[in-house]
């Protein structure tokens, strides 16, 4: 399947937080198979999570958004993601029973449990605000654990598809082994190949569904670099 993940918040714009939820995910989703598309991130501003969510859900089969769940002012992704697809943003009373067990404050509570209209709860054992789906998008909270909670929970909702991966450590720097590499690109059109130049090395990884093919991208670099 194909994903493409939104994270949400000016705080990952201005360079304040690492976006590790989009990392996470993505890193999970390859393991299992899938692709990612893209990852984008986009403010708190409901017209601009409503157009991308709009544009993700045509062009990917599952769309992941994180962040802006909560309480304050600044949390109106659900606004956004009702905006993108035209649904009314309703108190989910699923939702709004969950965060009753928690506190008594019926502002915070009608704040975070309105959703678009249709939504499937999902539970968060982390925190406070539930994940939801409606469509083809998942909304989950932008707190790292609480994230992880909910999304290990619509993980569960997807097949694992066939994924292998090798890796090679190769001295030196990519200038010396351009052409071999892109001799193994071109024979192996097939696997995913991929330099990560790193201090004094380089990584490079191979990946795909045919573990037979992965290895014999790999063993032909090698037999290449030896020659």
């Amino acid at each position: 399947m194909d994903f493409i993940i939104i994270s949400v918040g000016n705080e990952l714009l201005s360079g304040d937080i690492a976006n590790s939820n989009a990392a996470y995910m993505a890193k999970k989703l390859v393991h299992m198979g899938h692709r990612v598309k893209r990852i984008i991130v986009v403010p708190d501003d409901v017209a601009e999570i409503a157009e991308e969510v709009s544009k993700a859900s045509k062009k990917a089969d599952f769309v992941l958004v994180t962040g802006g769940l909560g309480a304050t002012h600044d949390d109106v992704t659900a606004e956004g993601i009702a905006k993108a697809f035209g649904l009314k943003l309703e108190l989910n009373e699923v939702a709004a029973s969950m965060l009753r067990r928690l506190t008594r404050n019926e502002e915070a509570i009608r704040k975070v449990a309105s959703m678009p209209e249709g939504s499937e709860v999902i539970p968060n054992d982390r925190g406070a605000a539930p994940a939801f789906i409606v469509r083809n998008v998942a909304v989950m909270p932008g707190v790292p654990v609480e994230m992880e909670d909910t999304f290990e929970k619509i993980l569960k909702k997807f097949s694992k598809e066939r994924y292998f991966e090798e890796s090679l450590r190769i001295e030196g720097y990519e200038e010396k082994i351009l052409k071999q590499l892109n001799s193994v690109v071109e024979e192996f059109k097939d696997v995913e190949i991929g330099s990560y130049p790193k201090p004094g090395y380089v990584i490079v990884k191979f990946s795909g569904k045919d573990n037979k093919r992965v290895k014999e991208a790999k063993k032909r670099l090698e037999k290449l670099l030896k020659e």
